[in-house]
């Protein structure tokens, strides 16, 4: 079989290419080396996800004050993703109106700012307007943080990737630990609200310093985002990858958002051990992306994303049925361990088996994570008040295991026409 078309090879990376075989190379496989960058990123990863929780362990004394149901909680976290999608499909043209670090760092201060106002929000339609702004500055960092990981480290995506994504977890995990053991000690949640917002100005503060020392990347205009976005759509591997981005992001927004509240209202325990079950899970992922990031090479990363499926189906399974607190802590680690990789994962994975631009890919990618992130959480809360939040945790394994089936689908799947896929 000859070689195929230049065309086939997108990357420098690619060292064997036909029709039907393309096999990407890992690139340096020595120690991990950060930019400035790559710190910014990693602050910006801490801050964007103690966004993303602030709510879930506050979600009790919020409640409470306001009174609001467990569908209007959720209902909170579906507006916020609701935006967040809204501002990932203009993120590319932020992007390439004003590059990547400003429009992180601009969103990051437009974050800070919706954090201020739900710090003081007096009631449930004011906080939903502020989520309006949170999700707005979220979506442009959520959007764009992976895309220059990608520009910072083309040849070695996927290992800088989860070893950054690890941040988004450990931020997870200082806010609940944090956060849950200042609403015990009877601290207001609007205090916990206050010092993310400022954390988040101050790295919005940090990407405008250090803008000047990105790498260059050539900028596209508004015709070219726009014909990458139209190209990417007609792809069908795309198809794929999209609920499979779905379904990951379900899963683990699921317990993230839910695992505190749970705890709570289920074994009958206070914010402090809400905070840590959360933070639980949240170390299995830091965990579970650090070690992938230093482990396991590129070409291995659909074998990381099919087994921490079916890994996760079976943990999470076993959810609703644990009595004991103590076993009960240990299988969100272990839940956390599952889902760590499959979002960084299935990005950069996507990259390898498509000749797309690789901004543009994973935003529209993000645009199925992200309502997978904030639909799933309001359907628990949905089922959460109709049946018990233990039984709305069934969501979770259900989700892991149409995630491997169409893990299985994509490796399987061969075009009609000859075209690129991996050994």
């Amino acid at each position: 079989m000859g070689c195929c078309l230049p065309s086939c090879c997108w990357q420098a990376a690619y060292t064997r290419c036909c029709w039907s075989v393309c096999t990407v190379s890992d690139g340096p496989s020595g120690r991990i080396s950060f930019h400035p960058l790559d710190w910014a990123t990693a602050a910006a990863f801490l801050v964007y996800s103690s966004s993303v929780v602030v709510t879930p362990i506050s979600l009790v004394m919020l409640a409470r004050e306001l009174g609001i149901s467990l569908t209007g909680g959720g209902g909170v976290e579906g507006t916020r993703a609701a935006l967040l999608v809204a501002a990932l499909l203009a993120s590319a043209l932020v992007a390439a109106r004003w590059g990547k670090p400003r429009s992180v760092g601009l969103s990051s201060i437009v974050l800070g700012f919706g954090l201020l106002a739900y710090a003081v929000a007096p009631g449930y339609g004011v906080i939903l307007l502020a989520v309006a702004f949170v999700g707005a500055g979220g979506g442009v960092i959520e959007a764009l943080l992976n895309p220059l990981v990608q520009d910072l480290h083309p040849r070695d995506s996927g290992r800088y990737l989860n070893v950054l994504n690890a941040f988004f977890s450990a931020g997870v995990l200082t806010t609940v630990l944090l956060g849950g053991e200042l609403l015990t000690r009877g601290h207001s949640w609007r205090v916990i609200m206050t010092i993310v917002a400022v954390a988040s100005l101050v790295t919005g503060a940090l990407f405008l310093v250090l803008e000047k020392r990105a790498p260059f990347v050539r900028s596209h205009n508004v015709v070219d985002v726009l014909g990458h976005k139209a190209e990417i759509l007609r792809h069908p591997r795309f198809w794929i990858f999209l609920p499979m981005m779905f379904l990951g992001g379900g899963a683990e927004g699921a317990l993230t958002f839910w695992s505190a509240t749970y705890i709570q209202l289920h074994f009958g325990l206070t914010p402090r051990m809400g905070g840590i079950g959360t933070a639980c899970f949240a170390a299995g992922m830091v965990i579970g992306r650090l070690v992938s990031g230093w482990l396991v090479p590129q070409r291995l990363l659909w074998y990381l994303i099919f087994g921490s499926a079916v890994f996760g189906f079976l943990v999470t399974l076993t959810l609703p049925f644990i009595a004991s607190i103590w076993i009960f802590l240990a299988a969100l680690f272990c839940s956390g361990l599952a889902v760590a990789c499959l979002w960084p994962s299935i990005q950069s994975y996507s990259i390898d088996r498509t000749p797309l631009e690789s901004t543009s890919l994973f935003i529209l990618l993000s645009c199925g994570g992200i309502p997978g992130f904030g639909a799933v959480s309001l359907i628990m809360g949905m089922i959460g008040d109709r049946a018990g939040l233990n039984v709305s945790l069934f969501v979770v394994p259900i989700l892991l295991a149409l995630l491997a089936v169409l893990a299985l689908l994509e490796r399987r799947w061969r075009p009609r026409h000859p075209a690129v896929t991996a050994a």
